[in-house]
């Protein structure tokens, strides 16, 4: 019995070192490439921009659009809390808080369901449900005005009043 137990501590203990050298090796990796994403997403958030200057406000990082030297807005970085995980985007909008758009960084949704958010339709470019955010108002976001995912009102709620209550926030901050 003993004897058992002792092979499995070392089984147990040659895989977590193993699994943690890999973490070590990796992360830097891993790290970059999520900054690549990032960078990528600011392109399709914001079309219209030709280049981005990243500044700092309370400690978080956010970009401004810009095109010929003009300002034409902002691009921050969202978290939602959704059905089965948290939902990372980043969402480009004008002075006025009108929506320019809406990517999706991660998220782990129940495939089928609530990952339809980054589902894009035969023939389409960008996915269905983040395009009916481009041109509306934040305040104006709510279920009324954008079709929710069927059997994921809990997803689509998220991603809604995430979206809503950032930008409102973050302009409050900015002006």
């Amino acid at each position: 019995m003993i004897r058992y137990g002792l092979i499995l501590l070392i089984i147990c203990l040659c895989a977590s070192l193993v699994l943690s050298l890999t973490y070590k090796v990796t992360q830097a990796k891993i790290e970059a490439q999520l900054t690549a994403d990032e960078k990528t997403a600011l392109k399709g958030v914001f079309e219209g921009a030709t280049s981005f200057e990243d500044r700092t406000l309370d400690d978080k990082t956010y970009y401004v659009a810009k095109k010929d030297g003009q300002e034409l807005g902002y691009i921050i970085k969202v978290e939602a809390k959704g059905y089965s995980s948290t939902i990372v985007m980043m969402v480009g909008f004008d002075k006025n808080g009108t929506i320019e758009g809406v990517e999706v960084l991660n998220q782990q949704e129940t495939p089928g369901l609530g990952a339809k958010i980054i589902e894009v339709k035969a023939g389409e470019k960008q996915p269905w449900f983040l395009r009916q955010f481009a041109g509306k108002k934040a305040e104006d976001l709510n279920l009324k005005n954008i079709q929710a995912i069927t059997a994921a009102t809990i997803t689509s709620s998220a991603v809604i009043e995430a979206v809503k209550k950032s930008v409102e926030e973050f302009l409050a901050r900015v002006k």
